[in-house]
């Protein structure tokens, strides 16, 4: 049975980021697009719904990253990545109990546990490109 790749749910987290974000701050972010450059601040509305969409490709692109990681079983990064996303979870939820930050928790703890078993691939095996498969 194939596991389900913690690569893709943290891309998956950031679909959602993004489009939970563009709905949340709608308003906001076309007062942005209609000022043009130079119109977020520092502090207020725009700058939380810039920082707020600044995640989501972010979240997108470590997922991606954490893929590769998947497919070449790289289970030092697959660790690191797990030890980050569950520390991050952690304090966000801490801070922001009514937040997405549990979803982290979740991956990262995925990672972790998948980690120490020795199993930190949670994507289908298959050989590095250029490697032929052992059978």
């Amino acid at each position: 049975m194939k596991r389900q790749s913690a690569g893709q749910w943290l891309q998956l987290v950031g679909i959602g980021h993004g489009a939970i974000g563009a709905v949340i701050y709608r308003d906001v972010l076309t007062g942005v697009a209609c000022d043009g450059f130079g119109s977020v601040p520092r502090r207020g509305d725009r700058a939380a719904a810039f920082w707020f969409m600044v995640a989501a490709p972010a979240l997108w692109m470590g997922g991606r990253l954490l893929r590769s990681a998947e497919e070449h079983e790289d289970v030092p990064a697959q660790r690191a990545a797990g030890a980050v996303l569950t520390a991050v979870g952690v304090t966000g939820t801490a801070v922001m109990p009514k937040s997405g930050f549990p979803a982290l928790i979740g991956i990262g703890g995925l990672l972790l546990g998948r980690s120490r078993r020795g199993r930190a691939v949670a994507s289908a095996r298959r050989p590095a490109p250029g490697r032929r498969e052992k059978g």
